[in-house]
């Protein structure tokens, strides 16, 4: 049996890589459910890491970025602004 480094066990949905680099957070990996419990710098580097993947998979993928992805980007963006406005 071949393995390679994308699980496509959902054919209709974008595959998900196994591993990702350290400098993304792939939509495989775990996420924070409350990002109101993480500090400025750990919350800031979470983003950082979601907007390489995003870079990543609008560059690699013709279908764009996995909406998990697109879901945590969102969930930052808001976390960000919510603490930018208090």
């Amino acid at each position: 049996m071949t393995t390679t480094a994308f699980d496509h066990t959902a054919p209709h949905e974008h595959p998900v890589p196994l591993r990702t680099p350290g400098s993304r957070l792939g939509p495989g990996e775990d996420f924070p459910e409350d990002l109101t419990r993480l500090g400025m710098a750990e919350l800031q580097v979470l983003h950082s890491r979601i907007t390489r993947q995003l870079d990543h998979d609008y560059l690699t993928d013709p279908a764009g970025p996995h909406a998990a992805t697109m879901d945590r980007c969102q969930d930052l963006q808001d976390e960000l602004n919510t603490r930018d406005t208090a």
